[in-house]
């Protein structure tokens, strides 16, 4: 809870708990003007008029806190909202948080949703009505002593069926947040892998099974707002017997007391404002429970350290850096992969890297962009006056072998959203050949479908050319084009003023300064 406040705007806080004192005493507006109206002479039509100026003026000025109350509370849940989704898709792009794709969408898209609506919400909340029970109980009692402990024991018979099914409510709202998980996470594999689905005729079957999650999480959020509403059924019959006994016993004692009929009704009015509060208490406190799980995924990114992200600014290029690797053992669980090896590539060469299926080749670009820093024996980056730098996207560049389009324009594909000119985006696209093909239009809405290979790994190409850096590490990106394109590709890559490490089965030998083939966990360099 306290990391929770502490992220929360102090002075939006201190200026909801203001209104708040003031918006809790409208539970009493009805009580205290029964009680007036009671006391008025009916023919004294200036005080008629007093009271009913003076009770409009009062309902004006409680809604009126009450409406600030509320604007105060969608701040702060926006706010937080903002605040805990840029933690989260900083850590995550910065690898500190180590969720799947599947979790990241959960938990963007379900999970900060539920957290606010059961946990947040009611949170800020409570004040408020803690406030009003508060209120009510002390005009209660002042009125008459015990018929007015009479109705706030009465009123407090409802937090029985809360303790009784606490354990209850927790595990359902457990059981939901796992289902949602399973449902998403099937959504996500039916939605990017529909071609693999389809051209194995697995349509139904797969469909069947994402709609078998999904009836899950229906069922499973079912059985929890179920369970919910149990509890509030519970508290329907401990609520009149909370009303019921001390209206009986008042009704009772008013010809020894005095106790006056008027003064019964507003006691019974400010009970009706006691349960009402308490009774959406009960019903906060039971989404509460419920959302302990979100609520421990949120406090964990809460957390989470702060993190500068720092980048080595080069001017483009003016760094030429060759690759030293000495001694560099690699192994994932019992799976060797590389055995004290050594490497040297100059700066500027152009490097061909070839191998088994499964001999190391992506792991070796994996530490050389700094994306695996497990490993034993040196890595080193070094400068032409031999300034020694760490693997990092800083210094490296890479081509994937299948480069991912966004939803979105080519200007929007290629600038990520950084800062870019219109100018440089053109050189970028007639570097590769790529300006002409598309005509010059930099807001063409792309996709795999409007694309060719060839065209894609060009628009892959035209980004790291926007981000010049010394290092260039291309996996496979030849692999799937044909000749003709293959060939276009490679010599736009030979082009490039830097250190260049490629990945390929299919090449001519021509093309690179040097060719290594990884052998029994080794780097060789073969003669060509």
């Amino acid at each position: 809870m306290q990391v929770i406040l502490k992220s929360l705007s102090k002075w939006r806080l201190m200026l909801y708990v203001l209104f708040a004192v003031l918006y809790s005493l409208q539970g009493l507006l009805l009580s205290f003007i029964i009680q007036f109206a009671g006391e008025i002479n009916p023919r004294d039509k200036g005080a008629l008029l007093v009271f009913g100026i003076g009770g409009i003026a009062l309902f004006v000025l409680i809604y009126a806190c009450m409406y600030i109350d509320n604007l105060l509370v969608r701040s702060i849940i926006k706010e937080f909202n903002i605040l805990i989704s840029e933690k989260t898709l900083t850590y995550f792009h910065l690898k500190k948080l180590e969720y799947t794709e599947a979790e990241l969408n959960s938990f963007l898209t379900q999970d900060i949703p539920m957290f606010w609506q059961e946990f947040l919400t009611p949170m800020l909340i409570y004040p408020v009505f803690g406030l009003s029970i508060l209120a009510s109980i002390v005009y209660l009692i002042m009125q008459n002593f015990f018929i007015g402990c009479l109705f706030t024991i009465g009123g407090f018979l409802m937090i029985i069926p809360q303790f009784v099914f606490n354990k209850l409510l927790q595990k359902r709202g457990e059981e939901l947040s796992k289902a949602r998980k399973k449902s998403l996470s099937s959504i996500n594999d039916f939605s990017k892998g529909i071609q693999t689905i389809q051209s194995n005729q697995a349509g139904t079957e797969f469909s069947q099974h994402v709609l078998k999650e999904i009836s899950e999480t229906e069922h499973q959020q079912y059985t929890y707002y179920t369970t919910h509403n149990l509890v509030m059924f519970w508290t329907g019959p401990l609520k009149g017997l909370g009303l019921i006994a001390p209206l009986l016993t008042g009704l009772l004692l008013l010809s020894s007391t005095t106790l006056s009929l008027t003064t019964l009704i507003a006691m019974i009015t400010a009970s009706m404002n006691l349960i009402s509060p308490l009774q959406q208490l009960l019903e906060m406190t039971s989404n509460l429970q419920g959302s302990t799980v979100v609520k421990k995924k949120v406090v964990s990114i809460l957390k989470m350290p702060e993190v500068n992200e720092t980048t080595t600014i080069l001017e483009p290029l003016a760094e030429k850096l060759s690759i030293q690797i000495d001694d560099l053992t690699k192994t994932f669980g019992d799976h060797l992969i590389f055995r004290n090896t050594n490497l040297t590539i100059v700066a500027c060469q152009k490097v061909l890297l070839t191998g088994a299926s499964g001999s190391g080749k992506t792991s070796l670009f994996h530490l050389l962009c700094g994306e695996d820093n497990e490993f034993g024996g040196k890595i080193e980056l070094i400068g032409g006056k031999g300034k020694s730098y760490c693997p990092s996207y800083d210094m490296v560049n890479l081509i994937h072998q299948k480069p991912y389009l966004f939803k979105g324009t080519v200007k929007e594909n290629l600038t990520l959203f950084q800062e870019f000119s219109d100018d440089q985006l053109q050189k970028a696209l007639e570097a590769v050949h790529l300006w002409d093909e598309l005509a010059g239009d930099l807001e063409y809405q792309v996709d795999p479908q409007n694309l060719s290979g060839g065209q894609m790994m060009k628009l892959e190409i035209a980004r790291c050319i926007l981000r010049p850096k010394p290092i260039l590490l291309a996996d496979e990106v030849t692999a799937a084009l044909d000749e003709i394109n293959a060939r276009e590709i490679r010599k736009i890559l030979a082009h490039q003023k830097c250190t260049l490490i490629e990945i390929a089965h299919k090449y001519q030998e021509e093309d690179y300064d040097s060719i290594y083939q990884i052998i029994d966990h080794k780097i060789v360099k073969m003669n060509h």
